[in-house]
Order: C-alpha cells, then sequence, then structure tokens
C-alpha cells in the first residue's frame, strides 16, 4: 500500500482505526457509549481532528473528553501501527454537535403551528 494519502482517506483511514480500537481494546467505561463520527485532517496530514459523539448528558460527555485525553496516546500508537503514513499525526478530540443541532431544529419544526395543522391534515 502506498505511503502517500490524500487528507480524507487518511481520516477514514484514522476513524476506523479508532473506532476499531474504541470497541474492542479499550476498556475505559468513559468510551463505552462513544462513536467516532468524523475524522478532518489538515493538508499536510499533521494533526487529525476526530470529532465523537457520546450518549447522555452533558455528564456524559465530559466523563467521555477526559477519557480521550486520558486513552490519546494508546489510541496514537495503534494509529501508528494500523495506518500506513510517514508520521503519526498529533490527535484531538472534539463533540460532534451536529446530532444536538439536529435534535434541537427538529424540536423546533415540532413547535411550528403550519406543521402541526399540515400534519393534521394528511
Amino acid at each position: 500500500m502506498s505511503t502517500t494519502f490524500r487528507p480524507e482517506r487518511a481520516g477514514e483511514a484514522i476513524r476506523m482505526s479508532v473506532a476499531r480500537t474504541l470497541s474492542t481494546d479499550i476498556q475505559d467505561p468513559r468510551l463505552q457509549t462513544a462513536t467516532i463520527t468524523e475524522v478532518e485532517m489538515t493538508h499536510d496530514l499533521q494533526f487529525a481532528r476526530i470529532f465523537y459523539t457520546v450518549r447522555g448528558d452533558e455528564h456524559a460527555r465530559g466523563e467521555a473528553e477526559r477519557g480521550f485525553e486520558s486513552a490519546k496516546s494508546f489510541l496514537r500508537s495503534r494509529i501508528s501501527d494500523e495506518v500506513p503514513l510517514r508520521t503519526v499525526p498529533d490527535i484531538g478530540f472534539y463533540y460532534d454537535k451536529s446530532t444536538d443541532n439536529a435534535a434541537r431544529i427538529e424540536e423546533l419544526l415540532a413547535g411550528l403551528p403550519e406543521l402541526q395543522k399540515d400534519e393534521a391534515t394528511e
């Protein structure tokens, strides 16, 4: 396999590696409900922004953030073993707000009187 990846392909390979490691090798209870949603790479492949979601409230989100920070070096070593890059990128973990935003939009749309009237006539 070639050692040169485009940022999108490298990000997807890292996403799969981290997701697999979370499901099989990480026993930290703070990360049991975490899901890796996306990885964005810088153009030079030196930094990976790893986005995740977690079931639960703000407390669960804070616990997951601490869990990812404590597992960061282990996850970097796994990425090094599984993803053929010349250098292992620095990684950072970021909560993916898109699911929260989608739920909030659904909530707002459900409260609109026009939509409630339209649904009643269907």
